[in-house]
């Protein structure tokens, strides 16, 4: 019941909210600007080809229409969500299959602290849910990253990702389609699943 009431009380109190909010702002922008540490203005792009870079700038974005009230918008819940499921699997899937030696700062914002902060501020921030037959929405970014990424690969030779890269070892361009589409996609489709459930049950328990 204190959990709830508190939870009750950031919502309906907009100097403690807004407060919050700006803090885990703050991190979000940090996460954003820190691509901005590198040394040319190609490498900053160069390093947009990493999905760890644009999940964090989607969150950004996300904050930023959530500071112009633009939360009400009909559209911004299928937003909120397509933020949650990137910045979440950055998280999951750096901690698991990628991340090797010690992390610095930098790391650990775009990697540990923002994929929290930020279901921090979904559950609790936004009051808006989507239904269970709209959990296809996640899928759009990391379809569209996949796609992007394979052809600029092949116009490259490089590739963010030995996931996704089709010379790397004994991978062909037919197993890593069939990774990305047979497996991550309906990976991404049911972690989605899970959480628009967990969010119905956070509601109606703040009822």
């Amino acid at each position: 019941m204190e959990n709830k009431s508190f939870i009750q009380v950031i919502r309906t109190n907009p100097k403690i909210k807004y407060s919050i909010f700006m803090i885990i702002f703050a991190f979000f922008f940090y996460g954003v600007l820190q691509m901005t540490f590198e040394d040319t203005f190609l490498d900053i792009l160069l390093s947009l080809r990493f999905f760890t870079n644009l999940a964090n700038i989607l969150i950004f974005v996300i904050g930023i229409l959530y500071l112009l009230k633009y939360n009400t918008h009909r559209y911004y819940k299928f937003i909120a969500m397509i933020g949650l499921v990137a910045i979440l699997m950055t998280g999951i899937i750096y901690h698991t299959l990628i991340k090797s030696g010690p992390m610095n700062f930098d790391n650990h914002v775009v990697h540990t602290i923002n994929p929290i902060l930020y279901a921090i501020f979904y559950f609790i921030f936004l009051e808006d849910k989507i239904k269970l037959r709209d959990f296809w929405v996640s899928l759009i970014f990391p379809l569209i990253y996949f796609i992007v990424i394979l052809i600029q690969g092949s116009l490259t030779n490089w590739y963010p990702y030995n996931f996704l890269n089709p010379t790397y070892g004994d991978n062909t361009l037919m197993s890593v389609l069939i990774f990305c589409v047979g497996l991550l996609l309906p990976v991404i489709s049911v972690f989605t699943v899970g959480l628009i459930y967990l969010k119905h049950l956070f509601e109606k328990y703040l009822v």
